[in-house]
């Protein structure tokens, strides 16, 4: 993952990461929700659509994506989130100013 600005140096990961062009990126308005069974952690993710086949265009909230995850790289994952906020000045703690439109 990388982070700007750099973060200090860590010890080199046992793995190296090999990058791949062709990694599906998606854009997410939300988490729709969340589930932890047998250690694995789940996060159903949504986007905000328009129906336009209607008049006027309702949106709706379309599930987009799911990030299932070990329990312990879910943990390493919110670690390193606080920690990136943190530095761009955004308090990971506060709630957030709702932004849909």
């Amino acid at each position: 993952m990388q982070m700007f600005p750099q973060p200090k140096p860590q010890p080199e990961p046992e793995f190296p990461l090999v990058e791949n062009a062709f990694a599906p990126e998606l854009l997410v308005t939300g988490a729709a929700g969340m589930s932890l069974i047998n250690g694995l952690l789940t996060i159903t993710f949504e986007s905000l659509h328009c129906d336009h086949s209607k008049t006027p265009p309702p949106v709706e909230r379309v599930v987009v994506g799911r990030l299932a995850m070990p329990a312990a790289s879910a943990q390493a994952l919110l670690v390193g989130l606080h920690h990136f906020l943190g530095q761009h000045g955004l308090n990971p703690l506060q709630h957030p100013q709702e932004t849909r439109q």
